[in-house]
């Protein structure tokens, strides 16, 4: 855990952080609040301006009566001309058929069982046989006119139009004859009269446009809605016409800041129990802050009409990349649920983003190549997630309309998925972490940086490769970034290219260079390797999260050596030993302690001939003691816990490196003189 100063600026960061967060929710319902249908008013919501204001849903009502007051327009229907002159024949040939059989002509038999009506039976009787050709004309005719010409609504009874059809018929007829003829007719009549949809919505729009808008005449503090009531479609734009755009929800803001301070303490005892590198590294947790603060305060403008396009997949994806799965579960899951409480995106686009959220997560991999994919999953996953969301929630009518949804969900998650990978590079230089596709690439042996240093500087090289495999080993054994490790071994005495002389691991056993010079001298050269190391690094572009590795792991410590060639020249008390110390920084995370240990470990135990293993964890044992006493690891949050743990890591990975191997018979040419003699089976 950090101390003094790093720890005051490890709680200002959280607290900033915390606050981010909290703002990104509660900025929208704290000073831009609106009011929704359904809404419920938590208090009496009041007028806050003075005059006279439209009614809207009064002035609506009364032009809804307006409109529903016009009588519609009806137009005559021309068509079924034929059809009647057919039933109007058909109806004819019946009664030839009676009157045939009241006088004795008809058949024997007949088809029809029906009984006659009243007019047929009375026609029959009433016209003569020789005169019902002639009638039958005269009938058919009429009531031609009839149908063309007398206006039908729609009755009950066809028998309503009977006075009307008389006025047709000939004025020579009987009455009796008229009225039982216009029966017939009216029998086989149907209504012609059909509404003129246009016109009658012509006559209604002038209606309307002459009802004169319902105004109200209002008080500041005129009470407009109840507490408890809802906002309804017939309240909400008199509310908003009265000054009243939204009501502060101090519930749900209280919910808001109470459940995120809960979601972020969940987090952190995550962190402190599984991932305490990361909770104590103010690069990881400005990274952890400041993305969630971004995508949740672009939720709120995305949410009016961009739902799928809300970054949540984006930060699940970028917070698994720098931190892995189980971290990025813990930091969005809740905000995505918080979105949904806050009413920001809909439950069908919290389902569509949680699946693809869950989707990047799970089908991250380490490869860069295959993030290419990854976007491409996400998309599909989305679109899928939405597809699903409406077998449970409000369908969407129509083919074309989901169609487009779900296309739209689709290059929503590929746009989040876009914009996550794009912004690893800006993320990586602007908190100076690393992604594993970004050490993979420093740690490749062809990298020019590694190239050089093994051309200008082999012996340098070869103790930067065992520093790396021990560093490495006590980075696993307290569960610390071992791919960080590795790169920043492997770079950690880069300086050294620029005057490999200088140092023994180059000398390969040619005259040592400082033997010539004064302490005083030695001590500059030996200074310059971290000055050249950041040069060279800063120059080549390597990031500061390694480039880190190259001061730190000499931190503030003492070059003993030369401190105490100056003290035999010069005597003790005249030698000030701060002039001989690195001029730092300490380290300040457990990867940069890690590689400080490694380093001087390295250095140790390789200038000791043929050690036993005792010999080296008692070598390593001083090496860690005297670098926790000396101060050099009170930044790092190393506990000394770890400390030991790092220790016994070490030296297993020098027992690993140095163990003892089979001794083969040598002989002149190098070839076995006889074949072994068999051993005797061990019972």
């Amino acid at each position: 855990m950090p101390s003094g100063r790093r720890l005051l600026i490890w709680i200002l960061l959280c607290l900033l952080g915390l606050t981010g967060i909290i703002l990104s929710f509660i900025t929208q319902p704290l000073f831009f609040p609106e009011l929704k249908l359904g809404d419920v008013a938590y208090q009496d919501l009041k007028s806050t301006i003075k005059g006279e204001i439209q009614d809207e849903a009064a002035t609506k009502q009364a032009e809804l009566r307006a409109r529903n007051s016009v009588v519609p327009v009806f137009r005559q229907s021309r068509g079924q001309y034929e059809k009647f002159a057919q039933d109007i024949q058909a109806e004819l040939a019946t009664i030839k058929f009676i009157q045939a059989k009241i006088y004795g002509h008809a058949p024997t038999s007949s088809n029809s069982n029906k009984a006659p009506e009243y007019y047929e039976l009375y026609i029959a009787s009433a016209i003569p046989p020789k005169n019902f050709d002639a009638f039958a004309r005269d009938l058919s005719l009429c009531a031609q006119k009839v149908n063309r010409a007398l206006p039908r609504f729609s009755v009950q009874d066809s028998t309503f139009w009977q006075p009307a059809v008389e006025e047709f018929l000939p004025d020579d007829w009987p009455a009796d004859l008229r009225k039982q003829a216009a029966l017939l007719i009216c029998r086989i009549l149907s209504p012609n009269l059909i509404i003129d949809e246009d016109a009658t919505n012509l006559k209604a729009e002038q209606l309307v446009s002459v009802v004169r808008p319902v105004m109200r005449d209002i008080k500041p503090g005129t009470v407009l809605l109840k507490k408890g009531q809802y906002v309804r479609e017939d309240n909400i734009q008199l509310l908003q016409a009265a000054g009243v755009t939204g009501q502060i929800r101090w519930q749900l803001i209280f919910t808001l800041v109470l459940s995120l301070v809960a979601s972020s303490a969940f987090v952190g005892v995550y962190l402190y129990t599984f991932q305490r590198q990361y909770l104590f590294s103010l690069a990881s947790l400005g990274l952890i802050f400041t993305t969630s603060i971004i995508a949740c305060s672009l939720a709120f403008p995305l949410s009016k009409g961009y739902q799928p396009f809300i970054p949540i997949p984006a930060l699940a994806l970028i917070l698994t990349i720098f931190f892995g799965r189980p971290l990025a579960f813990i930091v969005t899951a809740p905000l995505l649920v918080l979105l949904l409480v806050d009413g920001t995106i809909s439950m069908n686009n919290c389902l569509a983003l949680a699946i693809g959220g869950s989707a990047a997560i799970l089908s991250y991999s380490k490869q860069r190549h295959d993030l290419v994919f990854t976007g491409l999953i996400i998309g599909i996953a989305q679109a899928f997630g939405f597809l699903a969301s409406l077998a449970f929630l409000q369908p969407v009518s129509g083919i074309a309309a989901l169609g487009k949804m779900i296309i739209v969900q689709f290059f929503g998650g590929i746009t989040t998925a876009i914009i996550s990978i794009g912004s690893l590079p800006f993320l990586e230089n602007l908190f100076g972490l690393l992604t594993p596709f970004r050490l993979t690439e420093l740690t490749n042996a062809e990298h020019p940086l590694l190239r050089k240093l093994e051309t200008e500087a082999p012996g340098t090289y070869q103790h930067s490769l065992a520093v790396a495999n021990l560093a490495e080993g006590g980075a696993r054994a307290i569960g610390a970034d071992t791919n960080l490790v590795r790169a920043g071994a492997l770079y950690h005495d880069l300086g050294k290219a620029a005057s490999p002389k200088y140092f023994i691991e180059n000398q390969l056993g040619d005259k040592n260079p400082h033997d010539s010079i004064t302490p005083e001298e030695s001590r500059e050269k030996v200074l310059n390797h971290v000055k050249d190391g950041l040069d060279l690094a800063i120059k080549s572009g390597l990031p500061k999260a390694i480039r880190d590795f190259i001061p730190m792991h000499q931190g503030t410590s003492i070059m003993a050596y030369f401190y105490h060639k100056a003290c035999m020249r010069d005597g003790v008390d005249k030698v000030d030993p701060n002039s001989y110390r690195y001029p730092g920084p300490k380290p300040h995370s457990k990867e940069t302690a890690i590689v400080m240990l490694a380093d001087v470990s390295e250095a140790i135990t390789h200038s000791m001939k043929n050690p036993s293993q005792d010999e080296i964890e008692e070598a390593l044992s001083k090496v860690f003691e005297n670098r926790w006493q000396d101060g050099q690891l009170n930044q790092s949050t190393l506990t000394y816990k770890e400390l030991q743990q790092v220790k016994i890591a070490f030296a297993k990975v020098w027992h690993d490196l140095h163990h003892e191997r089979l001794k083969y018979p040598t002989t002149t040419t190098g070839r076995m003189p006889m074949p072994p003699q068999p051993v005797a089976p061990h019972n």
